[in-house]
Order: structure tokens, then sequence, then C-alpha cells
């Protein structure tokens, strides 16, 4: 089975919105906002490939000089879960690893962080027996290139994520029942909504 950084955000969001659209796996047309952020996504990408100098992940780890790299992926085998994730932006310099998120508007929810989380473990599990810097988690607004959330990784959130991950891997198994959201305004918001597709929706 897999479980994706970025189904925490949709989690977080309203588990039973995550347990239709990956569990039982409603498909539901890409919104206008994903398109966009796919493209937005893209160009800072091929921007950067055109500037960057190829180096060894030796020579990234210990670089002192402020040092990116862009649209990583990683995985990890955590029991019968394959966590994949692909991060947005890496960053090294002499005070540590940057692992950064960008979102439009964004806001430090939990599910933001826990998706970071996750993201934080990958790098540390990849290079655990070659990693002498500490790891930070940063929410950055897409657009902006503004900072609104950064955090030094350590047990405690890695804790908080295994909690987390734990739960959905129930979900998906499941023998666990999604609980829908409580608030109406996530409901009217949602395209299963909108689409007539959740018989647990709250909006009128």
């Amino acid at each position: 089975m897999i479980i994706s950084a970025s189904w925490f955000t949709s989690h977080g969001y309203c588990e039973y919105k995550f347990f239709l659209e990956k569990v039982l796996k409603i498909e539901v047309p890409r919104t206008q906002e994903m398109i966009y952020g796919s493209k937005v996504h893209k160009d800072k990408e091929i921007l950067f490939l055109e500037k960057a100098e190829e180096m060894t992940w030796k020579e990234f780890l210990e670089s002192e000089i402020p040092i990116i790299t862009k649209e990583v992926e990683f995985e990890k085998q955590l029991g019968d879960i394959l966590l994949l994730g692909r991060v947005d932006e890496i960053r090294s310099d002499s005070s540590g690893i940057y692992i950064i998120d960008d979102k439009p508007n964004p806001k430090p929810y939990n599910s933001n962080k826990l998706q970071l989380y996750a993201y934080c473990l990958l790098f540390k599990e990849t290079f655990k027996d070659s990693l002498n810097k500490s790891i930070f988690s940063i929410l950055r607004n897409r657009d902006t290139n503004e900072i609104v959330w950064a955090q030094k990784f350590n047990k405690d959130q890695e804790k908080e994520f295994f909690e987390v991950f734990h739960r959905l891997r129930l979900i998906i198994l499941k023998k666990e029942q999604p609980i829908p959201t409580t608030n109406p305004n996530k409901c009217k918001a949602c395209i299963y909504h909108k689409l007539n597709l959740c018989d647990r929706s709250l909006a009128k």
C-alpha cells in the first residue's frame, strides 16, 4: 500500500473527503486551482534547471554556503506502507537542511505541518548514515516566497507524524471509520459536495 506525503493535507481538511478520494477512489475533475498550481511548480522547476549545476548528494549535504535543489522525490517502506514524497525545495547551508513546501495562501494548519513532517522523515531516513545537520521544516507562500512557518524537526514532530500515519493506514485498510468534518464551510468549498458525491455534506 502507498501513502503520499500530500495525503496528510487532504486528510486534515476532512477525513471523509480523504476516504472518498483515496480509499473509494471516487474521481473528480481537476480544478482550475490545481491546474494553475501544477503550472507554477513546473515553471519554477524549469527556471531552476536552467541555472542549476550538477553536484553529488554528499556535496549538497556538506555545503557551507546556501544551495538549493527542487522537486526531489523520496520513498521509504514503513511496514506494509510505502511512504512517498516529492519535496518542492530543499536548501542546505552551514546551519542545517531546510525542507520547504510551497502553498498558495498558506496557513500553518496542522495538516500542512504533517505533510512537511513526512518530507522531513523521508529525508532523514534517506541520508541517516551521512547527515550531520539539523533538519528544519518550512511552509512558504508559493507566490510571494514569504516564509509563514518554520520549525526544527525533532522526535516530538516524528511522534506526531506517526500517530496520524497509523490513523491513515487504518482508514485505508477500512479498519477505522473516517470522521467527516463538522465545519459546513469546508463542505461548501469541497468539490465532492459540489458534484453531489458526498453523503455526509453539511452544506446547505
